[in-house]
């Protein structure tokens, strides 16, 4: 369901990419735990994944899979979703600020405005800890390896993975003592003030093999470095600070050898204080009269000594603070028993997720010609509340390796609830029009949305030769959606008396359907594997409940209250290859994805936000990642990803009086995916005789212009929210020294020459010229850290 906060927020989406910067599948032995190789004596590069449900060699995957281990996340500073994307060659994630969720792209597949939001997209990516969904972005720490799975994983994974999967596979308690202590300290070019971040971890075993508890923590409190000026209450410096406190604490227990069970507890709370971006050149225009508008005067002028000031490029013309909090908490229990031909494994969570928020909708609400131009010194500003809770049941038969057929067979269950109010209020706008409200109440919105989902799901394999092996797999599911909202407009409807009466309206849908999935691989040779893939996914509908007829909303289109689920069909090549003594690894895929009813984020009349259906698009491509050991000292990777991502039919809705509902043309660029992304990387570690060694890394990538919707035009008129932002490079260097074992020190700059590019945007049509605003790459980062294990 899509609730009813007035905002192309929550119609729209940051979307993009810092390009590809080195091979993730291929990390140096180092880069994972022991525990993530097959022999001790094996060769380094043998990384062992849990993607397909089972434990496999990375290079026998059959399919497009990059791995990244905790070492090279550390030597390449990745802590954040949006960092990881300068690692995974055709991964789309832009850091658009804390304040703010990015959507997250693989292969394309997104048709969202590419416009800010505190929701994200509509899931085209599935996140997962270990192997429970997350509904958040987490931040990498303690962690072991991640894993991204690019194309639809609709059989393993369900709905929401129609581009691919993520897996953050986090550090499980340990039957012996480990602890760690690090932070960072760091300073941001444009900011006032010194960042910094701290954490820590302990392991300890509390029974003999037997029973081990593991809890790590981490506090982040980051300056920030957009400047509010034009605040009412007084201008505002660095205005987008985080603070941040996550933490994770698991309990390991192992009765027999045949049984485990691991409860853990995953909590991550952020305080945001406002938006990032810029809006450079603006000037603020004179004060308003009561005959202008959001164009040719400023709504209100906070002093006289503000009329004509020049926004720079880390400003933002936005009037209120914008804060953002957001509580969440992740309880899980995994458990496996092995039943001897076979694993059986539980995975059950409890999620509860709260969200309160404030927006300015000063420039939106001018903008809708509801006369609020007439008041000159009119301001809006909301005040939102979102709860999320979430219980998911799977419950999975791994059949034991080594038999002619292999086998995954599981049931899933997930039952969701949220619940939402955003309010609006008008300060002085009653008194103004001569009426006695007290309240300042102008808009009032409560919704209600209930999701469940059950599932069977399989997959089969069948080794024929030792080096020929066919996999079939099916997922078939029902989903049910509840929707309840009631929307009012109390100033509107009543400019004397505080209070309202706001009638709920209900809406429900039902889907069932079965995906599939069938690959075949051939080993040519015990470094060359081969394979071919179809496989399905798929994304659920919903209803987009809409208020009756009347007040500010008239004009809805009865097909602007609900929407259908989307489905992809994915075909893709690809070879997973090591050569000259597995020193040089080349894995590359190219893929054609065909894309039905495509989900985009829209709007109604009264600039509410819905979700709608818009035709077919295409996806197709090439990813490379290769990964050179030159010497035992240097290392040398090169990525690259090269997607052609478009609508393949034109999509055109208008109503009967006329006005234009989508206007969609073929061969219309999919939004926020760079049709190029390159990027190289070395590491090289030098011997520093009795001061230990130092490792130098550098890496430099390069994304190509994304647009930020795929409309750019509706009817006649050109959608001043399409934008073409420019394609950019980007630099990170980083020198570490171990100077005794167990200590590491580091010294890194990010963004080393200062780039200013922009990776999302609020456009002008909703927002005006004075609320829009884009939202450009960090400034130059300088920092050192120092972590220590014990």
């Amino acid at each position: 369901m899509t609730t009813h906060k007035r905002v192309t927020g929550k119609a729209g989406i940051h979307l993009a990419l810092l390009a590809t910067a080195s091979v993730a599948a291929l990390n140096m032995g180092a880069a994972l735990p022991t525990m993530a190789q097959e022999d001790p004596a094996a060769d380094v590069t043998e990384v062992i994944v849990t993607a397909t449900r089972r434990a496999t060699s990375v290079q026998k995957v059959p399919y497009n899979i990059s791995v990244i281990g905790a070492s090279d996340l550390s030597t390449k500073g990745i802590t954040e979703l949006s960092e990881l994307s300068r690692a995974i060659p055709g991964l789309s994630v832009r850091d658009v600020g804390s304040r703010d969720n990015a959507s997250i792209i693989l292969r394309g597949l997104s048709v969202d405005p590419l416009r800010v939001s505190n929701a994200g997209d509509n899931g085209s990516v599935a996140v997962y800890i270990n192997d429970t969904p997350v509904f958040n972005q987490p931040k990498i720490f303690d962690i072991e390896r991640v894993e991204v799975l690019r194309g639809p994983q609709g059989t393993l994974y369900g709905s929401g993975s129609l581009g691919g999967a993520i897996r953050y596979i986090v550090a499980d308690p340990k039957m012996k003592y480990e602890a760690s202590a690090g932070g960072k300290v760091y300073q941001i070019a444009e900011a006032d003030d010194v960042s910094y971040q701290v954490n820590g971890m302990v392991n300890l075993p509390l029974i003999s093999d037997t029973l081990a508890v593991r809890v790590a923590a981490q506090y982040l409190d980051d300056s920030g470095f957009t400047d509010y000026p034009f605040i009412i209450s007084g201008p505002k410096s660095d205005l987008d600070y985080e603070e941040r406190v996550t933490a994770r604490a698991s309990l390991l227990w192992t009765p027999t050898e045949d049984f485990e069970a691991n409860l853990s507890y995953y909590m991550d709370n952020v305080k945001s204080g406002g938006r990032t971006g810029g809006n450079p050149g603006f000037v603020l225009p004179a004060a308003a009269d009561g005959n202008g508008d959001g164009y040719t005067n400023s709504y209100p002028a906070n002093s006289a000594a503000m009329i004509g000031r020049v926004l720079g490029d880390y400003e933002i013309g936005q009037r209120f603070e914008e804060p953002q909090s957001t509580f969440y908490k992740l309880t899980a229990l995994e458990m496996k028993y092995d039943l001897g031909f076979a694993d059986i494994i539980s995975s059950t969570s409890y999620t509860k997720r709260t969200g309160l928020g404030r927006r300015d909708q000063t420039d939106l609400l001018l903008g809708l010609g509801y006369g609020y131009e007439s008041y000159p010194d009119f301001r809006a500003i909301t005040r939102e509340i979102d709860d999320f809770e979430a219980v998911v049941q799977e419950l999975r038969l791994v059949s034991n390796d080594g038999g002619v057929f292999d086998y995954v067979a599981g049931v899933y269950y997930d039952n969701e609830n949220l619940f939402g109010t955003s309010e609006e209020f008008t300060p002085g706008f009653a008194e103004f029009i001569g009426g006695t409200r007290t309240d300042n109440l102008e808009y009032y919105s409560r919704s209600r949305s209930l999701y469940s989902e059950w599932a069977v799901f399989g997959e089969l394999t069948w080794h024929i030769t030792d080096q020929w092996q066919v996999t079939g797999g099916a997922r078939s599911f029902k989903l049910n959606t509840k929707s309840s909202e009631c929307t009012v407009f109390p100033l509107y409807e009543d400019a004397n008396n505080n209070g309202y009466t706001c009638n709920e309206d209900v809406g429900k849908g039902e889907v069932k359907d079965t995906i599939y999935k069938l690959n075949a691989s051939y080993q040519w040779t015990p470094d060359v594997m081969v394979y071919g893939t179809f496989s399905q996914g798929f994304r659920r509908g919903g209803t987009n409940i809409l208020p009756p007829e009347g007040g500010q909303v008239f004009d809805i289109d009865p097909s602007q209250r609900e929407y259908a689920p989307d489905t992809v069909d994915n075909y893709e090549l690809g070879v997973r290859s090591q050569w000259f003594d597995r020193k040089l690894t080349v894995n590359a895929a190219i893929f054609n994805i065909k894309w039905q009813d495509v989900q985009l984020s829209s709007l109604a009349p009264g600039n509410l936000p819905i979700t709608a259906n818009a035709g077919e698009a295409n996806s197709k491509g090439i990813e490379l990642e290769t990964l050179w050991r030159a010497t035992d000292a240097l290392t040398l990777s090169f990525g690259y990803a090269y997607t052609n991502a478009k609508l393949s039919e034109d999509f055109y809705k208008e109503r009967t009086n006329g006005r234009v509902i989508a206007d969609f043309k073929e061969g219309t660029v999919l939004p926020g995916t760079p049709e190029q992304q390159i990027g190289l990387a070395a590491d090289y570690l030098l011997p520093f005789s009795d001061w230990g060694a130092l490792t130098l890394h550098g890496d430099i990538s390069y994304s190509s212009e994304i647009t930020t919707s795929a409309e750019p035009f509706r009817g006649d008129d050109a959608n001043l929210d399409y934008k073409t932002l420019k394609g950019f490079t980007q630099t990170n260097l980083s020198l570490g020294w171990e100077p005794k074992d167990n200590l590491g020190i580091k010294l890194y700059v990010d963004n080393v020459f200062d780039e200013y590019a922009y990776v999302a945007s609020q456009g002008e049509a909703t927002y005006g010229l004075q609320g829009k605003f884009d939202i450009p790459i960090r400034p130059r980062v300088i920092g050192i850290s120092i972590n220590k294990k014990y």
